[in-house]
């Protein structure tokens, strides 16, 4: 339930909050760490602490001084270990290699006062800390940090639509489902997240495709401003013109340069539209990856139909999904029937097409997506081809057949690759108010990300597991390679933690990012004491 004081954070935040209230572009010098310390009231807590940005020594130690400071300093808001809003805390991430992770304490932030008190304790004793929205990461230590300190901001979840109703505020923690929910009731929506328990903050600074990507991009790219707590606690607004560089690093460069406490999207008009899922046997193979292709190639003829599809085994058999949803109450558009009409051919065994709303399409994939199970996404792309789509499930298909009798726990294995078309009706949307950071353009021509996700229970699986998620991407990516069809993009929000996607995004992008993080992170706050998620040289 959102709070009245949350209703209004930003009305009458901390008096830190710096604004940008000119249209021109703002400079921005970080304050040193003892004015911050300062002006948040915390020099006779910090006294004794022989701290500072550089503190070496053993981090366990320096965990245990900062969480005892957080205790006298947010009282009410200090969740310690054997609690149980400590346990309940660290059992509800979505993947169970960040559940099993044992911070020194979480901080259930209620202000912008409050994280910024955290940010300051973690720096002075250097405890390493990680930022939390929706927890929904499958990479270990991205929302989750062993002995350090979590920043928890899911209190953060106020939503609101401005008087025109052209702005939706949003704060990081609220997960998709309540962004609709909100935005059903005025015939709005924003471009974000399909999968209901996925929280704003992680989707949108790493991308954040949408079922309506045909209409603006993706999420970041429908970003119209930034509310951000910098390394040394002042809030910038960030936009195109207060902050161009941050602006561009924070669309698509993950938590690399502050804690974001407000979006505010651009909407869209949306009402109740047609989609859902459908089940095919994996006979259906090539008439889905061909449909997909096809649809590929021809989507700016109609950009508001959106396509997933998905090879799935479970309980010892293969089937196939197909999600259709078209950003209209219409039924089978053209754009379907002309595309996937080798698919049409066949019954699909369950189908829950039908009108209704952006809800409940949330909720019905992340129905799909049940947490406490061990994860790992890795992702690719590839160009357009329906052939390297027939070869990626052939070689998945053979190594399961190779490894599931060896696993420990069969009956919660599930391997998925899912595939998802990103046409140039929407990379053109990436160059939107300065452009992103993602690195890809309509020229690349239409692009197949690929999402392969392993669902399993036993930890003594892992290396079975990981192993065998590599050689499908190896073979892959040699025969994609041979035929010219491997392209450099690395989706950061499925990316594997050994992969690196923001090298992905070419040598000049990274270039400005580190321009970015040089003139607005100069300590290497985000870097160095926040080593989850996806790091400039990763």
């Amino acid at each position: 339930m959102r709070s009245h004081a949350l209703s209004t954070w930003f009305l009458s935040s901390i008096t830190l909050v710096a604004t940008a209230m000119s249209a021109q572009a703002q400079s921005y010098i970080p304050r040193p760490l003892d004015d911050m310390i300062k002006d948040l009231g915390l020099e006779e807590h910090v006294k004794d602490i022989p701290g500072g940005d550089n503190l070496e020594g053993n981090v366990t130690a320096r965990c245990i001084i900062a969480t005892e400071v957080l205790r006298r300093v947010l009282p009410s808001e200090v969740e310690m270990p054997g609690s149980g809003a400590y346990t309940s805390n660290k059992e509800s991430y979505w993947a169970q290699q960040q559940s099993t992770l044992s911070p020194s304490c979480f901080v259930a932030a209620k202000s912008p006062k409050s994280v910024a008190k955290a940010l300051a304790i973690s720096r002075i004793t250097q405890c390493p800390f990680a930022v939390r929205s929706g927890g929904h990461s499958d990479v270990p230590g991205a929302s989750n940090t062993e002995e350090g300190i979590v920043i928890d901001l899911r209190a953060f979840n106020d939503i609101k639509v401005s008087e025109d109703k052209k702005v939706a505020t949003v704060g990081p923690g609220a997960t998709w489902a309540e962004v609709y929910r909100h935005l059903d009731e005025y015939g709005l929506t924003v471009i974000g997240g399909r999968a209901s328990t996925v929280g704003v903050g992680g989707l949108a600074l790493g991308g954040g495709m949408s079922y309506i990507s045909g209409r603006g991009g993706f999420a970041c790219d429908n970003v119209l401003k930034f509310h951000v707590m910098m390394a040394d606690g002042h809030i910038l607004e960030v936009d195109e013109k207060s902050h161009p560089l941050l602006y561009f690093a924070l669309r698509g460069g993950g938590n690399n340069f502050g804690i974001v406490l407000r979006f505010d999207f651009e909407t869209y008009p949306l009402g109740e539209f047609w989609g859902g899922i459908r089940v095919y046997p994996v006979e259906a193979k090539e008439a889905i990856n061909g449909g997909l292709s096809s649809f590929n190639d021809n989507a700016w003829d109609d950009p508001d139909l959106a396509v997933i599809t998905s090879f799935i085994h479970r309980s010892g058999s293969w089937y196939s999904t197909v999600i259709f949803d078209y950003a209209k109450p219409e039924a089978n558009p053209p754009i379907l029937t002309t595309n996937f009409a080798d698919l049409l051919k066949y019954t699909p065994s369950r189908d829950t097409s039908r009108i209704t709303n952006m809800t409940q399409f949330a909720i019905e994939l992340g129905q799909g997506t049940p947490p406490g199970l061990r994860q790992q996404f890795t992702t690719v792309t590839y160009r357009n081809s329906a052939e390297v789509q027939n070869r990626m499930v052939d070689i998945l298909m053979e190594e399961v057949k190779n490894i599931e009798g060896r696993m420990s726990a069969k009956e919660a294995f599930a391997p998925i690759v899912a595939f998802q078309p990103i046409p140039p009706s929407i990379s053109s949307k990436f160059s939107k108010r300065g452009g992103n950071a993602l690195g890809v353009s309509p020229d690349d021509g239409p692009l197949i990300l690929v999402n392969l996700c392993f669902q399993w229970s036993n930890v003594a699986d892992d290396q079975l597991v990981i192993s065998t998620i590599d050689r499908v991407l190896e073979k892959t990516n040699e025969f994609a390679r041979s035929k010219g069809l491997l392209h450099d993009y690395i989706y950061m929000n499925y990316a594997a933690p050994y992969q690196k996607p923001v090298t992905s995004y070419g040598a000049e992008n990274v270039k400005k990012l580190r321009k970015a993080q040089e003139e607005y992170d100069p300590f290497l706050v985000f870097e160095r004491l926040q080593p989850g998620g996806f790091k400039l040289d990763m």
